[in-house]
């Protein structure tokens, strides 16, 4: 027959409960639940205050009751007390930060979603290191605890500022007393093909980054000002797939130069090209010099928080304005960015791919604006698909940027379409879709 501890315990195992709940389901008074609770103390986790008490199960992670402390890493480099995470059996988790009571979750809190790996270096990182944190080594195997014990365990140097875990913040003061050797703009054709070739071979593995593509990370030794660099690759070859990626690289610096003349804030970025293969190099807008950083959220985690789904921009910017937590300007430059995106074909308008930056209590701004570029054209299982370009329907939402977010779509697909390092038979589709906008701009408009 189990001991009333051990029913106490066959309780929280399946959800966070409170004093009054407890006593109801093991038919025992306040004083008796008391004792109980005192006699197993270590093995639960209390959570909240008076009346507001309710008691947990801590998860197994990693081998270990965890309780993993996250951190923050400001502008100089300096770390400071964030949080701290438990996860909680039932599939709960309680969260403390420096700034509240704590919370209980029903997932991950959402400040700290962006901190789990994801896309092509969460598929390296688990080829190569799986077997060392005796996780499988398909990242496609992994349970949401698995990618926060990985997190917990080598997630130094993730977006934005937080840490999570002891073991990743010694590595983070390890990568600080043994920072990785800065790359000179000059040496920048003869380091990249290099560590092109490390990325895809797996030997470098660089989990600090998102994204389906391959793509590194560098300290490039600007004149007086160290910054850090996200740098992007096309295949070093000449095949039509290794062509068309290289294509899109240079469409996406254009673009981004595109958004930055509308007005909105962009991420600065610069092209490196070889004799047969081309680098996008996109600073780095969460680092501040070598060892700086600044806090960032993604779109998605900010839709976590407010339990809404991932649809669109459109219906996100506009949802998150009738929360309060963006403003009508912020609101109007997400719109923007979406009928630009349309205009470009940028299918790519997932909720990763949109950032913002905290500003003030509760409110934040956007990020500069990544990850932009033609995605209708990218190759497909190493084929170079006959792509129609279609201008999206009106949205009456937005309807307020279309002129000139239209504007600034033909603006890039006029650039592409002059452009030399874009090859001939792209130059040609850029030019085209061109038309095709300005055709659309002469048509009768639509007036509130």
């Amino acid at each position: 027959m189990k001991t009333r501890q051990q029913q106490l315990k066959d309780l929280l195992a399946d959800r966070v409960m409170t004093a009054r709940e407890l006593t109801h389901e093991l038919a025992v008074s306040q004083p008796t639940l008391s004792r109980m609770i005192s006699n197993i103390k270590n093995e639960i986790v209390v959570m909240g205050k008076g009346r507001a008490t309710c008691y947990g199960l801590p998860k197994n992670t990693g081998h270990e009751h965890a309780r993993l402390p996250v951190y923050s890493i400001d502008a100089k480099g300096d770390v400071h007390n964030y949080g701290q995470l438990t996860p909680l059996q039932g599939g709960q988790y309680w969260w403390q930060s420096h700034t509240c009571s704590g919370e209980i979750f029903h997932h991950l809190p959402w400040q700290l979603q962006d901190l789990l790996l994801n896309g092509y270096s969460a598929r390296a990182f688990a080829h190569r290191y799986g077997d060392h944190l005796k996780l499988s080594p398909r990242y496609t195997d992994w349970t949401e605890e698995d990618m926060l014990f990985a997190s917990s365990r080598c997630g130094e140097d993730r977006p934005g500022n937080l840490i999570l875990g002891e073991e990743s913040l010694a590595r983070y003061f390890d990568l600080v007393r043994n920072p990785p050797n800065m790359i000179e703009p000059a040496n920048q054709t003869i380091d990249y093909p290099q560590l092109a070739l490390k990325t895809l071979a797996r030997e470098i593995t660089p989990i600090q980054l998102s994204g389906e593509q391959p793509k590194f990370s560098v300290c490039l030794n600007e004149p007086g000002a160290p910054c850090q660099m996200l740098v992007k690759f096309s295949p070093a070859s000449d095949s039509k797939e290794a062509v068309r990626y290289a294509d899109l690289l240079v469409c996406e610096h254009l673009a981004l130069e595109a958004i930055r003349i509308a007005g909105i804030n962009a991420a600065r970025s610069r092209l490196v090209i070889t004799s047969n293969q081309t680098f996008l190099c996109l600073k780095r807008f969460d680092r501040r010099g070598i060892f700086g950083r600044l806090p960032v959220t993604s779109l998605r985690a900010l839709h976590t928080r407010i339990q809404a789904p991932c649809d669109d921009w459109v219906a996100a910017a506009t949802r998150l304005k009738s929360r309060g937590i963006i403003t009508d300007n912020e609101t109007a430059k997400l719109h923007w960015l979406a009928l630009f995106s349309d205009m470009i074909g940028n299918s790519n308008q997932h909720f990763g791919n949109i950032s913002f930056l905290p500003h003030g209590n509760e409110h934040f701004i956007l990020a500069p604006a990544y990850g932009i570029r033609p995605t209708i054209y990218e190759p497909l299982a190493g084929e170079i698909p006959a792509r129609l370009f279609t201008p999206p329907p009106l949205r009456k939402e937005a309807l307020s940027e279309l002129t000139d977010a239209r504007q600034s779509a033909i603006l890039f697909w006029k650039s592409a379409a002059i452009d030399e390092r874009i090859s001939e038979g792209f130059r040609q589709i850029c030019f085209e879709n061109c038309d095709i906008l300005q055709l659309q701009e002469q048509k009768p408009k639509f007036h509130i």
